[in-house]
């Protein structure tokens, strides 16, 4: 056991624990009723220290220091969710030690990778949280071109390892995000048109099943939990330890940025959703509207291509637009250079904010306009907020909508509202009006992009009724925590 530990246990022997410890509360008088208590009760501090012997990692529990910064999450607007305790992970043998101490006193497990998730799941109130960062290893196979990329690895350690070697999977751009979180949930990045969403690169998972047995999952042994694993998002079948990907070879890229003027934002996402449709899937673009206030709009396209292609990509996509833009920057990298300036370095720092997301199947001029009037909407009123379409098309068509758990395979766009800023309740109802104007054409959201008190159907589709199904064979007692119930 670690000091963190019994620093952290001491430190809540001034309250409720001493009563747990001493025996200062009305018990059962019998053994049966020992035995059904103890089956619902909470765990007493003593059985946190006995737990912590059994462990390599801190155990850490509310009152300590170190818990105050081991539960803390990307997002601050989770600082004062209160755990019942972090465990760091140091060793893959001790999370099935976890499920059965879980099992026992009747927890919620909630795995935490990067610690980037949208309504703060791996932070979640009363859970024992599994902080696998540590867990960090990465390992190349020049003989299969595969990487083995344990579940703590951060988007920027896979692609910093990589890059040497000539290959790369395909990911988003932010660098501390967790492999493991955003692989569970698809993966949408900037070479997802060439190369697919990040879980069509899996190859095979290991993970810890809330039983605390350990399977590797793949499409010849637990396939229907290899399934589940790309794109049914993360918590709901057990804990990823380490995950196996195909790689694609990692080349120079080019990026373009297009500025245009606010009033052309509808002509902007229109041409950009026809041009985006039948691109080279080597050439990616997003689309960004955001409020600038009184009522005005900053529009922007960043593109990315190989390398000598930028010039010509955004050339086409400006004429298939029909609107000149204002401004234009071009700019080439190294594979990984690329990944740091799209990142904005090799770090992020935590942060607040507020967002969530429709799936468009197509983005026509109705679906345009209701986007650029609820951007204008918040503008006006003079709060900060945007829109951020990312393509669904190319490599990510490929799939059937049943081949894997991520169900958005014949879409066009990916729209992402997002509010930075600890403003919570005035974010939180610009994108539920958001959510409103673009209900007659949005199929849906994404399950990266998860928001607190909607369906999981919104988030599935068609793939749901297999994923519960496949819940309640795995983890019938929601043991693990996923933000999400099915």
């Amino acid at each position: 056991m670690t000091t963190t530990t019994r620093r952290s246990a001491l430190a809540l022997t001034g309250s409720s624990a001493v009563a747990a410890l001493t025996g200062c509360h009305a018990g059962p008088s019998n053994a049966r009723q020992l035995a059904a208590a103890r089956a619902i009760a909470k765990p007493t501090t003593q059985d946190w220290i006995s737990f912590a012997h059994t462990v390599q990692g801190p155990v850490d529990l509310p009152g300590s220091s170190p818990y105050n910064r081991a539960k803390l999450v990307f997002d601050t607007r989770f600082d004062t969710n209160k755990p019942a305790a972090v465990m760091v992970v140091e060793r893959t043998a001790d999370i099935a030690r976890a499920m059965h101490f879980a099992q026992r006193f009747n927890l919620q497990v909630a795995p935490r990778g990067g610690g980037h998730s949208y309504v703060g799941a791996s932070a979640a109130n009363g859970t024992l949280v599994l902080d696998l960062r540590p867990l960090r290893s990465i390992a190349y196979d020049a003989k299969t071109r595969t990487v083995l990329v344990a579940s703590g690895a951060s988007l920027y350690d896979v692609k910093a390892h990589l890059a040497p070697y000539g290959r790369g999977i395909p990911t988003g751009t932010c660098p501390t995000v967790g492999a493991a979180g955003l692989t569970l949930g698809g993966g949408l990045g900037v070479e997802s048109r060439a190369h697919g969403v990040t879980a069509d690169r899996l190859t095979e998972a290991q993970l810890v099943l809330p039983t605390g047995t350990s399977v590797t999952a793949s499409a010849t042994q637990h396939a229907d939990i290899f399934w589940a694993l790309r794109g049914g998002g993360g918590g709901n079948i057990g804990v990823v330890t380490a995950m196996r990907f195909a790689t694609h070879p990692a080349t120079g890229q080019g990026i373009f940025t297009l500025t245009f003027a606010g009033s052309a934002a509808v002509p902007v996402m229109t041409g950009w959703a026809r041009w985006i449709s039948t691109a080279t899937r080597s050439r990616w673009a997003g689309v960004h509207v955001d409020a600038i206030g009184r009522g005005s709009l900053h529009v922007s396209i960043v593109g990315v291509t190989t390398a000598g292609d930028e010039h010509a990509a955004a050339t086409s996509l400006v004429h298939a637009i029909g609107v000149s833009p204002i401004a234009t920057n071009y700019r080439r990298f190294s594979y990984l250079g690329a990944a740091i300036y799209l990142g904005g370095g090799t770090t992020s720092a935590r942060q607040p904010f507020m967002a969530g997301s429709d799936i468009l199947a197509t983005l026509g001029q109705q679906a345009a306009s209701a986007i650029a009037r609820t951007v204008i909407d918040r503008s006006r009123a003079g709060g900060a907020g945007s829109a951020l379409l990312d393509p669904l098309t190319g490599a990510v068509g490929d799939p059937k909508r049943t081949d894997t758990a991520f169900p958005w395979r014949d879409h066009v766009a990916s729209l992402q509202w997002y509010v930075g800023g600890s403003l919570y309740a005035s974010a939180h109802d610009w994108i539920t009006q958001a959510h409103r104007q673009l209900a007659p054409f949005s199929s849906g959201g994404y399950v990266n992009y998860l928001e607190s008190g909607q369906s999981a159907q919104r988030y599935y589709g068609g793939n749901l009724a297999r994923l519960t199904q496949l819940r309640k064979q795995y983890d019938p007692q929601r043991r693990i925590h996923s933000g999400l119930s099915l």
